[in-house]
């Protein structure tokens, strides 16, 4: 069972809206997907390859969390209204449950896709979010993904601030795995890591070495309650 929570409005810059991801949106989150990810870093277009059946799993991967449903998936898009609702960024937090269940549902991994690889990456967050969080009930920004061409506009920080609303009332952290480029986004509101850092192995002529940190976010009401049990 999740934990209950305020249903907080979104705050994005003027001319953008924000609302919750439905089906017909998947195709579009996907695209958005490929021209944030795999256009920051060669590491993407490797691990998550611009192919139909990586396509595919993609969208089966959002198509379950939005089917998940509000007690254990937030999926947000972000639409241009200027560009006739143009999808330009979206989030996907997952809800804290009541138990510290931290299950994520996603479909059978590619075939194709590199295993060494594929742990390191998908294996190595779980791992690491597991360790840091144990059984604590808490929120995780799971994706925040913004269209290249959208940069500098403040999308990002217009989903984090919804993620950090709710945290803050409930008075729970927030676990996330955040790229290098993304860090500047946690560090703003005085988030900290909490490596080890997950290495994923480079793969000659693709890519080299690449790192995910994980970043924990604490509201100071519960920083003032860890006090007080002192």
């Amino acid at each position: 069972m999740h934990m209950p929570y305020p249903e907080n409005a979104h705050k994005p810059p003027p001319g953008f809206r924000v609302r919750d991801a439905e089906l017909t949106d998947v195709e579009s989150i996907v695209n958005v997907w490929y021209a944030s990810f795999n256009a920051s870093h060669r590491f993407f277009d490797y691990v998550i390859p611009d192919d139909a059946a990586t396509r595919q799993w993609l969208q089966e991967l959002f198509t379950m969390g939005i089917g998940a449903g509000p007690g254990t998936i937030r999926t947000f898009v972000v639409e241009d209204l200027s560009q006739e609702n143009k999808l330009a960024a979206f989030s996907r937090w997952i809800v804290p449950q009541a138990d510290g269940n931290q299950d994520i549902p996603m479909p059978p991994i590619p075939p194709h896709w590199d295993p060494e690889i594929t742990d390191a990456l998908w294996g190595g967050m779980a791992r690491s979010r597991a360790r840091v969080m144990g059984q604590e009930p808490h929120w995780m920004a799971e994706f925040i993904a913004v269209e290249t061409a959208y940069h500098h506009v403040g999308l990002a920080f217009a989903l984090f601030e919804w993620g950090i609303l709710q945290a803050e009332v409930g008075g729970m952290e927030i676990y996330g795995d955040s790229t290098v480029r993304g860090l500047p986004v946690w560090k703003r509101y005085g988030a900290e890591e909490r490596g080890p850092v997950i290495r994923i192995p480079g793969r000659p002529g693709c890519f080299d070495d690449y790192e995910v940190v994980p970043v924990v976010w604490t509201p100071k009401n519960k920083l003032t309650r860890d006090r007080q049990k002192l």
